[in-house]
């Protein structure tokens, strides 16, 4: 045995090096794989209090940082037709229509105007109820002149609608923006259901370019 490993010596240290070898390779990727998963920011969006049109909507940071949230775009329709709009801060038009109503928004906290600001990790904000965001994008869609030959009411009341919920943020980690979307369908009672379990992340290259565009175009 003494004889075989002197005359094999060599081989053996070389497979002591490539396994040695291996497991640092392991132990690197465990810890890389870590290492992104604590850096790698995350937006979750949930739909809460039942499934009717009024319905509210949840957006938390599961991140291991803070994130700023920069705009919140709902989009109504698939890509054939499809109306979107910016809903991050309020619409006084819509949301305080009465004259008591407007003295309220002078005298209303920054969080109840808008979204937009920093939301630390383990924090979440509330984005609204479903009724009042068709209504407030069906408003903007008429006040800016939009065709798009989709009617978000009509939409909704014919029970087959499609709702995709986008938050484009600045994450401290990552360069530009990030974002995150997840959509929300009406069934033939009317009743709403999240379209896939997780909220989609836009994280990547292309990713963040497309949140990018989306950002651009409704500075």
């Amino acid at each position: 045995m003494g004889s075989w490993i002197e005359q094999h010596a060599t081989l053996l240290q070389v497979g002591v090096s490539i396994a040695t070898l291996m497991v640092w390779i392991f132990y690197a990727q465990l810890l890389f794989q870590s290492y992104r998963r604590v850096r790698r920011p995350k937006i979750v969006i949930n739909q809460m209090l039942g499934n009717s049109d009024k319905a509210r909507f949840l957006i938390s940071n599961m991140s291991q940082e803070a994130i700023h949230i920069d705009k919140v775009l709902v989009c109504i329709g698939d890509e054939t037709q499809q109306v979107c709009e910016q809903v991050t801060d309020s619409d006084p038009e819509v949301d305080f229509q009465t004259d008591q109503g407007r003295k309220s928004a002078h005298a209303a906290r920054l969080e109840e105007l808008t979204v937009q600001g920093p939301l630390e990790s383990g924090r979440c904000i509330e984005l609204g109820a479903l009724q009042n965001l068709m209504r407030r994008i069906t408003h903007q869609a008429r006040a800016s002149d939009k065709d798009t030959g989709t009617d978000p009411d009509k939409a909704v009341g014919e029970g087959k609608c499609r709702i995709e919920i986008i938050v484009i943020a600045v994450y401290s980690s990552e360069k530009g923006v990030i974002g995150a979307s997840r959509a929300f369908v009406c069934d033939e009672d009317g009743q709403l259901h999240p379209e896939m379990v997780q909220t989609t992340q836009h994280a990547g290259f292309f990713a963040r370019r497309r949140m990018a565009r989306l950002h651009a175009q409704y500075a």
